[in-house]
């Protein structure tokens, strides 16, 4: 018989559904089992790169943040992209498009997450929209390629902590197609990363860095860095031939209360190793999101939106069945 869940979500690593969905997790485990899937949780050995920490004690942290919030967590176990391949030990190629040996290797990953999916029954498909462009959670969303659309019950969460950059969400949402209802216009490239350069210049990574010289030093580094990066991939979306997609927020969603913010705050804290690298402390996480939020809706303490994807012409969309592969069941309501 298979099992029965109120909503699962699809995580690129331990940490990513919770720091992105916590609020959300947390309101449906009060209406039924509540899981998530992830796909990148496994590293060679204890490795600390780029200011995050990859080694075995984050396992030990998605279980303390699964008692704390009542989900179930289970992992595919692929490598983390920092372990997987040689070339994305460069920070630069960690937000550019996976590598070609991880195209080739997507079918085995689609099928391997299908086939769990095919077994389970649920209300909610959650899956990440990859904002950020790190490569992990790119294949994650490319995953699920076949059926963006096509589902009702597929939803899309921004990623965090890459979420709260300044207009981070609508050039991710404008690469993927275009945004209908509530949704901001892209930036020109200049304003973006002007603000996003800003903005990270603020970020714990950048702060913690000791002395001060490299502080002062690295700055400008990393802000031509970003503006690489957004030139490439705005160049990218120019080139793409993108599915005649609309993407519109879910009905319905609004600010978080005072409450849940206080109990995602707690559960992303129990991802220490993690939650260190992007904030300095709880206050620092909280002034982030709430700058966020004021995009979107005012006087809200934080927000978590969720878009769903609509198809005018299913031209350039492949079609599940004839990839033979399994379409996931849902729940019935309720």
């Amino acid at each position: 018989m298979a099992e029965v869940y109120r909503a699962v979500f699809i995580s690129p690593h331990l940490d990513d559904a919770v720091f992105s969905c916590g609020a959300e997790i947390d309101r449906l485990v009060t209406e039924g089992p509540v899981l998530v899937i992830n796909l990148f949780s496994r590293f060679v050995g204890e490795v600390r790169r780029h200011g995050v920490v990859l080694g075995p004690e984050r396992r030990g942290e998605e279980l303390a943040a699964a008692r704390f919030l009542g989900f179930e967590t289970r992992s595919l176990d692929g490598l983390d992209a920092s372990c997987r391949l040689p070339a994305y030990r460069a920070l630069g190629n960690l937000f550019k498009p996976p590598q070609a040996e991880d195209l080739a290797g997507l079918a085995v990953l689609r099928e391997t997450l299908f086939g769990l999916l095919a077994g389970l029954r649920y209300q909610c498909l959650y899956v990440p929209l990859a904002i950020g462009w790190h490569v992990d959670h790119v294949l994650t969303y490319r995953v699920f390629e076949p059926w963006i659309g096509l589902r009702e019950d597929l939803l899309f969460y921004e990623d965090l902590p890459y979420g709260l950059m300044p207009h981070a969400a609508s050039w991710r949402l404008a690469e993927l197609g275009p945004s209908i209802a509530n949704a901001e216009p892209p930036a020109r490239l200049w304003l973006a990363w002007r603000e996003a350069a800003r903005a990270y210049a603020d970020t714990a990574m950048m702060r913690r860095l000791e002395p001060k010289i490299l502080r002062v030093a690295a700055r400008p580094v990393v802000s031509f860095y970003l503006l690489r990066l957004m030139a490439f991939h705005q160049r990218q979306a120019r080139r793409g031939k993108l599915p005649a997609l609309a993407w519109a927020p879910r009905p319905g969603s609004a600010g978080l209360s005072e409450g849940r913010l206080r109990r995602k705050l707690q559960a992303m804290m129990l991802y220490r190793s993690q939650f260190q690298a992007f904030f300095l402390d709880a206050q620092d996480c909280r002034r982030q999101m709430a700058r966020y939020a004021s995009t979107w809706a005012q006087d809200a303490v934080a927000v978590e939106r969720y878009w769903h994807a609509t198809v005018a012409s299913t031209a350039g969309l492949p079609d599940p069945r004839s990839e033979g592969l399994p379409v996931p069941r849902q729940a019935p309501d309720g």
